[in-house]
């Protein structure tokens, strides 16, 4: 079973790796349909508990166990009943409260000598010059997250109603990468370029709008954040998949940003580009988390799994792009769109596809479109001497896709609703 906000990607993740999920998510968008058995749900997060319970055993008579995708791990007391309710496969609710807390993990990183971007708690403002951030405790795709400067709005004052601090900036390009964590060691995956606050996508300020991956990054870069993944892997007792989210500086030095200890967006990139299932491999970290033993054995086959992919895909990448709908829309039919030739020109799929007719207000996410293969002989990709990243307009070989998405899209536009 997989619960969160969207569980498509996890979804199909997980039949890729032979499972046949079960899911309960916000948008139930048509291709969840497609793949998994779909529970209904009234109110997301909460109603979760209700979809979770309706659940049946499996055919051998078990209590089917469950996982959870963005951003349940912003709502530990849901997750703790939710685990009273059937076997979890990921990070517990206390393990999750302990890693979501910034100041516990720059703590971690700066006794380790790792660069960590300085943090202050709501009651200790730092300066209104733009050189700090605001964020909500309870983030998640960088919803919530302010420039602070002389037009923000104190955070005691309202219409904030939930807990914030402050982050220092950092001037870069954002990145994430993705591990595997065991009791036995923690493995890199791999990391990828995201895709934060793209206009083009119709995104706000800070928005997750995608990921490109797996980059080919510098030895030293990928040893500082095997390491530091190591570290907080450690620290915290993670267990299965989880990602940290990171500025990479000019310097080439890599800056958290925050830790996402669940399945996370960019998991369907790596998978599409390195040939591999990895939900098998959360799974069984999260069942083996107290056998050292065969923990150490799943780290050690993930590895040399791992290797085996990036010496056979090329140099492959894949990409995602999540396209926030430019104003209040009833939406068309993508299936639809997704057949004609000359959506099938631009060698682009559409994901997360909401139902004919659904009111999708302006802000909200609309809808996925990906490549999986031909990224780099698209121009996506610049190679330097030590890097493989992606060029300055990430977004150009997904143009064709988004210009003809961008087409359908006016005839469908909603007055009178407002935004997201």
């Amino acid at each position: 079973m997989i619960l969160g906000a969207s569980t498509r990607a996890a979804a199909q993740s997980a039949v890729r790796a032979g499972f046949q999920p079960v899911c309960a998510d916000h948008f139930a968008d048509e291709d969840l349909f497609e793949v998994a058995e779909v529970l209904p749900l009234s109110d997301y997060p909460h109603g979760l508990l209700a979809s979770a319970a309706h659940e049946p055993t499996n055919a051998a008579g078990a209590v089917t166990p469950w996982m959870y995708t963005g951003a349940l791990e912003n709502h530990p007391g849901l997750l703790r009943k939710l685990a009273a309710q059937r076997p979890l496969y990921g990070n517990p609710a206390d393990v999750v409260a302990r890693v979501r807390d910034p100041f516990a993990v720059v703590g971690v990183l700066t006794e380790a000598g790792l660069p960590a971007l300085a943090v202050r708690p709501a009651d200790r403002p730092p300066p209104r010059d733009g050189r700090w951030v605001i964020k909500p405790r309870r983030s998640a795709g960088g919803r919530g997250i302010f420039l602070w400067d002389e037009s923000s709005s104190d955070p005691a004052s309202p219409p904030r109603h939930e807990p914030v601090y402050f982050q220092q900036r950092a001037e870069g390009t954002p990145h994430s990468a993705l591990y595997l964590a065991t009791s036995g060691g923690t493995v890199l995956v791999g990391v990828a370029r995201q895709l934060i606050g793209e206009s083009r996508l119709s995104a706000r300020p800070f928005a997750y709008c995608g990921s490109i991956g797996p980059l080919e990054v510098a030895e030293p870069l990928s040893q500082e954040m095997a390491e530091c993944g190591r570290l907080i892997g450690r620290a915290f007792g993670l267990r299965g998949l989880f990602g940290i989210d990171f500025i990479l500086d000019e310097g080439g030095r890599a800056r958290l940003t925050e830790v996402n200890p669940r399945y996370t967006a960019s998991i369907e990139v790596f998978e599409m580009a390195l040939g591999l299932s990895l939900l098998t491999d959360h799974v069984r970290a999260a069942a083996q988390f107290t056998n050292e033993n065969r923990s150490c054995q799943l780290a050690d086959d993930l590895q040399a799994r791992l290797e085996t992919a990036r010496r056979s895909n090329g140099g492959r990448m894949c990409g995602k792009a999540i396209v926030y709908a430019p104003f209040a829309l009833r939406s068309p039919n993508l299936a639809d769109l997704s057949r004609t030739p000359a959506w099938s020109a631009t060698r682009a799929r559409l994901a997360d596809r909401p139902s004919p007719g659904t009111l999708v207000p302006a802000g909200a996410p609309f809808c996925t479109v990906s490549i999986e293969t031909g990224l780099i002989e698209t121009g996506l990709i610049e190679t330097g001497d030590t890097t493989a990243k992606p060029a300055a307009a990430p977004l150009a070989p997904l143009e064709p896709a988004l210009s003809s998405l961008e087409a359908e899209l006016e005839p469908c536009r909603e007055t009178s609703v407002g935004s997201y």
